[in-house]
């Protein structure tokens, strides 16, 4: 989003007492004596995002940047209104939080719940003997010495709780609440965009899938296969903490990697035993073909590396170009450890799935010669902590201040 965007936003926000008006933005600009361009600048991935899971990651490295906190943590209500989840955060390095949500039931931090309810900030620091006992000592069990805990507001109603962190003694100031509250309000004047977005998203990829499943309903096996990876590929690209645009381009990749398939006859394709080598060389044909049916394809073109290269190996083994280490697109990387890892899970005809405990050995031996090593360990560490299946649900969608 360009900078006149932003500030077309910003001129158009009405000041009230649910929107952050540009008099509010200036405001705090001279308070934090930091220049409006860099300011804009931290408003963008908000304007940016698509589903909200990337708005509250926006606004958590806003946060992080307005009051020079050492991390952000957004979590949200359930409907049952009683269990606050984790979604989204951003870090600034040595600092850490988990990467794992987590869930709290608000009848143990009495403060988080007076908070929501009142829609008031509060302010606990570890030291403080008149502090909040059970959000002091959860303070200190993360390793941080101050906190801020302000509501995540929309149409008047609370329904989550912003928490900013540091890590040394040198207490928030007094003004930073209204800070958090002022980049609240404008991530949350996006809200009602962003869901619609996130839902037109969602519609767009639903019938990319559908369209795949119908061209792959000829092998139930491998179609069920193929629904799996964008999930495990979209989990690991956030475990790894990459930006937005290339998590949709690496999800619609994921969809149409093997889409070339169509161009392999059925009596290879559907063979309940092992190819010869002239069938090898038919079935290897496969990620050419897909990203010769993709090219015409003008909003598909980001995806041909994926779709093309996604049986390329680390050690150069693979193909169709033998490309070696990070000469692969990172895309295809993603995609090549996750579709291997769900292959070896799914049963086949011939034989059954493996354990996924024995499915991570592979990973982590293969690492280093078939897979990038980083992607092969971020996704073993993964499947051991949270398991294969909704990874994303799973996970704290980070934002890299």
């Amino acid at each position: 989003m360009s900078m006149t965007t932003v500030m077309r936003h910003l001129s158009l926000a009405a000041p009230s007492d649910t929107t952050a008006s540009h008099g509010s933005l200036i405001q705090y600009v001279e308070r934090n004596d930091r220049p409006l361009s860099d300011v804009l600048l931290d408003l963008e991935p908000m304007q940016e995002a698509t589903d909200l899971r990337d708005l509250y990651a926006g606004l958590a490295r806003a946060i992080v940047m307005a009051v020079r906190a050492d991390a952000c943590l957004i979590s949200v209500l359930d409907e049952d209104g009683e269990t606050l989840r984790d979604v989204s955060a951003s870090v600034v390095p040595p600092a850490h939080l988990n990467h794992i949500a987590d869930e709290y039931q608000l009848s143990d931090y009495p403060l988080t719940r007076a908070v929501i309810d009142t829609r008031q900030s509060s302010i606990v620091s570890v030291g403080d003997s008149t502090a909040d006992r059970a959000e002091a000592g959860y303070l200190k069990d993360l390793g941080y010495s101050h906190v801020i805990l302000a509501c995540l507001t929309l149409e008047g109603r609370g329904i989550g709780i912003v928490e900013a962190y540091r890590v040394d003694e040198r207490p928030f100031r007094t003004e930073d609440p209204r800070q958090i509250e002022v980049l609240t309000r404008f991530a949350m004047n996006s809200y009602a965009n962003i869901k619609l977005a996130s839902r037109l998203e969602s519609h767009y990829t639903e019938t990319i899938e559908t369209l795949v499943s119908a061209l792959e309903a000829r092998n139930p096996d491998t179609n069920a296969h193929a629904k799996r990876i964008p999930a495990l590929a979209l989990g690991l690209a956030s475990a790894m903490h990459l930006p937005i645009q290339f998590r949709r381009t690496l999800r619609l990749g994921a969809i149409l990697h093997d889409v070339g398939k169509i161009g392999v006859p059925d009596s290879i394709l559907l063979k309940p035993a092992a190819l010869t080598d002239a069938e090898w060389q038919i079935m290897r044909q496969h990620p050419a073909i897909g990203e010769q049916m993709l090219r015409p394809i003008d909003f598909l073109s980001s995806i041909l590396p994926i779709v093309r290269h996604h049986h390329e190996r680390w050690d150069g083994g693979g193909y169709p170009d033998g490309l070696v280490e990070k000469s692969i697109p990172l895309g295809a990387r993603i995609v090549t450890v996750c579709d291997t890892f769900d292959a070896m899970i799914s049963d086949r005809p011939y034989r059954a799935g493996l354990p996924v405990a024995a499915a991570v050995e592979e990973l982590s031996k293969c690492s280093g010669t078939q897979f990038d090593p980083r992607c092969a360990e971020a996704l073993v560490d993964l499947v051991t902590l949270v398991g294969e299946d909704s990874l994303e649900e799973k996970l704290v969608r980070f934002a890299i201040p």
